[in-house]
């Protein structure tokens, strides 16, 4: 009187190949894509010495001190000067003494924009020896 029930195969994605098809999703995203290459400052460093304690003294009028303060102040030997002012002196500081090396600090809580606008200032205005360094 009731007709026999059929019991019913479950249906399902065959999933044999999926490892293959992300495979191929990966090489060709992989082979696709384009990297950025970050580019730093572009510096020319000092060779390495044979001795590991090399000092090396400088008189004091062929030294600059700069130092750039946590709010972004510029001090050139201790007198403040604007940054607008800065690559002018610079420039004939280096014009009077080719030797002059300046030595550049930056304050800890300073902004890193701060101390790359003056490096940049002082590669723009010829100077040639800058010593880095921070407080």
């Amino acid at each position: 009187m009731f007709p026999q029930k059929t019991k019913r195969k479950p249906c399902g994605v065959p999933t044999g190949s999926t490892s293959d098809m992300a495979f191929l999703l990966l090489i060709f995203f992989l082979s696709t894509t384009k990297f950025d290459m970050k580019y730093g400052m572009g510096m020319v460093l000092p060779a390495p010495t044979s001795e590991s304690t090399v000092k090396v003294k400088l008189k004091d009028e062929n030294m600059t001190k700069i130092l750039v303060n946590k709010d972004g102040q510029i001090m050139v030997n201790e007198s403040s000067i604007p940054f607008e002012a800065l690559k002018d002196h610079v420039k004939s500081l280096v014009k009077n003494n080719k030797d002059m090396v300046f030595l550049l600090k930056t304050d800890r809580q300073s902004n890193y924009a701060n101390m790359m606008r003056v490096l940049d200032q002082l590669r723009l205005a010829g100077a040639e020896k800058i010593n880095l360094s921070t407080n």
